[in-house]
């Protein structure tokens, strides 16, 4: 029998569903499918629940790369349609036109997102442009901000929030449907390209920040692709992966010590980092930018080309 789970951060949204499910399939043979995400098993409580219970045989199905476990059975639904784009993107949209340095760009509102939009809209807002297609005055949209998150990791932001929440919804994107892990890249491109001339810096806030996973996004894949640097807040070491993968990342330009740190350390971090960005001199951007474009052209081709490395290794 199979369950699909709805992975959180740090929890499992239909988990009511997932315990009865365990129940009523007990000492048969089950199947647990995480939606094509790449959650930690261990961080969401799923092996806590399934510990609780017996069963013939359990298979997670899961695209986090890092996934173990000494009992169940890992099946890898590796999410390499996402990295895949029919069409190159046109060089016209290869430019950035100094209207902003920052870009933000999500649907769910997690915490770490919440932040760093805040962040951008009360301390940059002249120059950060930021989209986020959930509205707070819809009581069932509200209920997926992660408010108490928020709290929990940066008191601060949270403050942040409450000043610039009737700037949500923020709707920079264009609303097109997607599947976790089976669309193809280019439809990401279709999402944003009417916004993206405008930012230089992406600010990536991936799905998962916490626990042992590596799992991307179409967040972490549109800057390849407009051939645009990024600064990622993701599960930790998440640029090191990409590095394996053989991807280039911006440490020439700016300190990505961030990525080491867990994930309260490593949001702060990332928004003391675009404080400093933005007193850089729009001069001193423009270099910047012009230094890097071998990077953005070597990310850009690797993953038109899909040459990429498939295979990872967990960074101690």
């Amino acid at each position: 029998m199979i369950f699909k789970i709805i992975p959180a951060d740090t929890s499992i949204w239909n988990l009511p569903e997932l315990v009865d499910f365990l129940i009523a399939y007990q000492n048969q043979d089950i199947v647990i499918q995480t939606n094509n995400e790449g959650c930690c098993a261990s961080t969401i409580g799923l092996y806590q629940w399934l510990d609780k219970f017996s069963f013939n045989s359990v298979t997670i199905e899961t695209s986090n790369l890092l996934e173990t476990h000494d009992r169940y059975k890992i099946s890898f639904q590796i999410p390499w349609k996402s990295l895949r784009a029919s069409q190159p993107i046109d060089p016209i949209h290869h430019i950035w036109n100094q209207k902003s340095v920052f870009g933000t760009l999500y649907g769910r509102p997690l915490w770490h997102r919440l932040g760093i939009a805040s962040h951008l809209l009360s301390t940059h807002p002249g120059i950060s442009e930021v989209g986020c297609l959930c509205d707070p005055t819809d009581p069932d949209q509200r209920e997926l901000f992660e408010i108490s998150e928020l709290w929990k990791h940066n008191p601060n932001s949270l403050i942040e929030f409450s000043k610039i929440v009737s700037q949500f919804p923020c709707k920079h994107v264009d609303v097109v449907q997607y599947i976790p892990g089976l669309t193809l890249a280019d439809g990401f491109f279709q999402q944003t390209k009417r916004v993206y001339k405008n930012l230089l810096i992406d600010i990536v806030g991936e799905t998962f920040t916490t626990g042992n996973c590596f799992f991307i996004t179409e967040k972490t894949i549109r800057p390849m692709l407009m051939k645009k640097p990024m600064i990622v807040m993701g599960s930790q070491d998440f640029l090191g992966y990409l590095q394996q993968m053989g991807f280039k990342t911006f440490n020439n330009f700016w300190d990505e010590d961030y990525d080491g740190f867990a994930e309260q350390n490593r949001y702060q971090k990332i928004l003391d980092l675009i404080d400093s960005l933005a007193q850089q001199p729009i001069n001193v951007l423009v270099d910047m930018y012009q230094k890097m474009q071998p990077i953005l052209d070597h990310n850009y081709d690797l993953l038109m080309s899909q040459g990429y490395n498939k295979t990872i290794t967990k960074i101690q």
